[in-house]
């Protein structure tokens, strides 16, 4: 039976290859998991204290338990938090939240907070800590209540497919280039992905994976609209994401090389423009024997807002970067790393230059991390 690292982290009850089991007997097991870490920043860096250069520490914590219940299924429920992530060390935030049904080789079920079946996806460039990720993860990046979600993956075969219910104030697009808050009100919505490995070609397995995402925003008496605003969310028509990936390797020995695609846009309630994201990012990388891997990449992203009346494109910021990542794993507990990104011909319009300053910045860290 393959597992990918994503249907590692959701059939299992820990989301954490070092989870430590605190209780086993008689089919039940609990477990616990997280990670602490000290992270410098330079001043470019939004995590960095007033925008000058400083060392800044987060937390995770999760627990999961499993249970089971019959010879073929087994009944789990796992919840994680993100602690004191920030410049302001008050955050104690909610990542993932689900309970579910472990079907084996069938398959496995899931319903709560957690990201969508897009970021399967998406999981194949995701190999950075910080100075990457303005392709994959800007748009349907957060983890959202409200779903229910299938995930098969064996013999080579890998599918997933979820629904998304009613949700208030939810988080859909990284707002950065276009000034409005990250809060809307969803209806429902549908959410799959499809994907086949064939193992061992020349260096490693080779992975093709293909991705969509509908979401519908709330309408009518589902909203109380005050100003343009609503105390739901923000109002929308419908938010429509579709990805796809090639993924060569493995990340964590020898040769890894990747590529994604993205397509997203989030259509305004009263149908007069979009918020459009298109973009590609592509991984390439070595993970050396001793612990030392490399991994460097390049990103390619245009948002734009375009007027739906008369096809003009405004807000437009083109974002080029190349992320650099070295980690050294000294044990499967304690790793160190240092991470660049650089700019590599980023561009707006004159009107929205504001837009793109952060694009333009080089950004530097050097991190420590311990996982238990």
């Amino acid at each position: 039976m393959k597992k990918t690292l994503l249907a590692l982290s959701v059939i299992a009850a820990a989301a954490s290859a070092n989870a430590a089991t605190v209780y086993d007997k008689d089919g039940t097991s609990l477990t616990l998991d997280g990670r602490v870490q000290s992270v410098f920043y330079n001043g470019n860096y939004d995590k960095a204290a007033q925008k000058d250069s400083s060392i800044q520490n987060s937390a995770r914590f999760g627990i999961g338990g499993k249970t089971q219940i019959t010879d073929w299924v087994a009944g789990l429920g796992y919840a994680q938090w993100d602690a004191t992530d920030g410049a302001e060390h008050e955050s104690f935030d909610a990542r993932d939240q689900y309970v579910g049904a472990d079907f084996g080789e069938f398959g496995l079920v899931k319903a709560g907070r957690f990201l969508d079946s897009t970021y399967s996806v998406e999981a194949a460039t995701d190999i950075y800590e910080d100075a990457a990720g303005n392709v994959q993860g800007k748009f349907n990046g957060e983890r959202r209540g409200g779903q229910l979600q299938y995930t098969y993956d064996n013999y080579g075969f890998f599918a997933q497919a979820g629904v998304q219910t009613a949700q208030d104030k939810a988080a859909m697009i990284d707002n950065k280039y276009f000034n409005a808050d990250d809060s809307y009100a969803i209806d429902s919505g549908f959410n799959g992905a499809l994907g086949y490995t064939i193992d061992d070609v020349v260096f490693g397995p080779l992975s093709f994976k293909a991705g969509y995402s509908y979401v519908k925003g709330q309408s009518g008496n589902d909203l109380t609209v005050n100003n343009a605003n609503v105390d739901s969310g923000k109002e929308f028509n419908n938010f429509k994401h579709a990805n796809a990936s090639i993924a060569w390797g493995n990340v964590n020995s020898g040769f890894y090389v990747a590529a994604l695609y993205e397509h997203a846009a989030l259509r305004t309630y009263n149908d007069t423009y979009k918020v459009v994201n298109d973009g590609f990012e592509l991984a390439a990388g070595y993970a050396f024997d001793n612990g030392v891997s490399v991994v460097a990449g390049y990103e390619n992203s245009f948002y734009h807002k375009k007027n739906l009346a008369n096809g003009e494109k405004t807000n437009k910021a083109i974002v080029r970067r190349i992320p650099v990542f070295v980690n050294y794993t000294v044990n499967e507990n304690f790793n160190v790393w240092t991470e660049a990104g650089f700019n590599a011909g980023s561009s707006a319009s004159a009107k929205d230059e504001n837009a793109l300053k952060s694009a333009r910045e080089t950004v530097f860290s050097v991190g420590a991390r311990y996982t238990f």
